[in-house]
């Protein structure tokens, strides 16, 4: 009972595509399916007494069982190895006892497709795309033989018009049904390896512009936001303004309560500066204990912006094991003029900090040059 339910979750999943399915689930359900295709077949077989294709039908359906469990322990390559082999012998042997007519080289035409999806999506190290070819080549090669080999036997039972036209009909169903389920199970691949490589991009994006102590933009990140900042100001006249920040005497924080204490000071200060800016505006750890926050407005804006997050840090304690730690930041702030670059601009913050530091610290300074 826990496997037909299992058996119809799957398949529930493989046509919505709401979860991507294993290798092992969907060789799992294609198992069920084909044992649930045999046992129709061990039915029909016994309406007809037809004692060979009974026993053979018997025995495929505890094959099929065996081939579940090797999938449900994880030999999932093995379990398709054995499905192909067995379609194989199937497609011989049918064909050889009922004749042509009935439809068995269905399953063989059916199954190339398998190969190729087998390739695509099961990770086996130096996986090529000459072995679905080959394996596909094996099944035409069986498939002609068999051909050939029906034109000149008889087959061992002799059926009836109808028998033929309702064993056909009954093979042919799987064979398109499987065919469908390939073409579906091919776009639900391409669309979770679309959204997989997506989303790797983003990860790796996001890793390759963000600080990972602090969340913030990195370096690299914000010269780009600088470059771009630069040119809105040249082309539209969009003025901004650069905040250029450094925690006071984060070095002795480091020496009296270790660096976990400094991290949780440079966490903390981050978390400062992201609820204290506004809308638009970009903060950066620029290195070390330093940060640079870009802002799109005037030196008076900036200077405001600059002295709530000063008050605030003020005002803050970070705990560290047992200890409160109190500490303080200063501000150099600079806004963009015409003929200006962003060397200059930094310089020019970076000097104004100098002034602040020089000067007793927990301040902000914003001289003009």
């Amino acid at each position: 009972m826990k496997a037909v339910k299992r058996f119809f979750s799957l398949i529930n999943n493989i046509i919505t595509g709401k979860e991507h399915v294993s290798q092992q689930r969907k060789l799992e359900a294609l198992s069920i399916a084909i044992t649930l295709v045999h046992f129709a077949m061990l039915v029909i077989f016994v309406r007809l007494y037809m004692l060979p294709m009974i026993v053979y039908n018997l025995i495929v359906v505890f094959f099929y069982i065996y081939v579940f469990q090797k999938v449900h322990e994880g030999q999932v390559l093995k379990g398709y190895i054995l499905t192909f082999i067995e379609i194989a012998i199937q497609v011989v042997y049918g064909t050889f006892m009922l004749g042509w007519g009935v439809g068995y080289h269905m399953y063989l035409v059916a199954i190339i497709p398998v190969f190729y999806f087998v390739n695509l999506t099961y990770d086996v190290e130096g996986a090529k795309l000459r072995t679905p070819l080959i394996a596909a080549l094996a099944a035409g090669v069986i498939y002609f033989t068999t051909y050939g080999i029906s034109l000149c036997l008889v087959p061992a039972y002799e059926l009836t018009s109808s028998q033929i036209h309702g064993i056909y009909l009954f093979n042919t169903i799987p064979s398109v049904f499987l065919l469908v389920v390939m073409s579906h199970l091919f776009t639900l691949e391409r669309r979770y390896f679309v959204s997989s490589l997506t989303k790797q991009n983003e990860s790796l994006g996001k890793e390759a512009s963000e600080d990972p102590l602090t969340g913030l933009n990195n370096r690299r990140s914000m010269e780009i936001r600088l470059e771009n900042a630069m040119a809105r100001a040249k082309e539209r006249g969009v003025i901004f303004s650069l905040i250029m920040g450094d925690i006071d005497n984060f070095k002795k924080i480091n020496d009296t309560y270790g660096h976990d204490c400094g991290d949780e000071a440079l966490k903390a200060v981050s978390a400062i500066m992201q609820s204290s800016v506004r809308d638009g505006d970009t903060i950066c750890r620029w290195g070390g204990e330093e940060f640079l926050i870009l802002v799109t407005g005037n030196r008076g804006e900036a200077v405001t912006v600059a002295e709530r997050i000063r008050q605030r840090v003020s005002d803050n304690v970070v705990r560290s094991d047992e200890n409160e730690v109190r500490f303080t930041i200063t501000f150099g702030v600079t806004t963009y003029k015409p003929g200006y670059n962003i060397d200059k601009l930094i310089e020019q913050a970076d000097n104004n900090l100098y002034i602040g530091k020089n000067s007793g610290k927990n301040q902000v300074v914003s001289k003009e040059y």
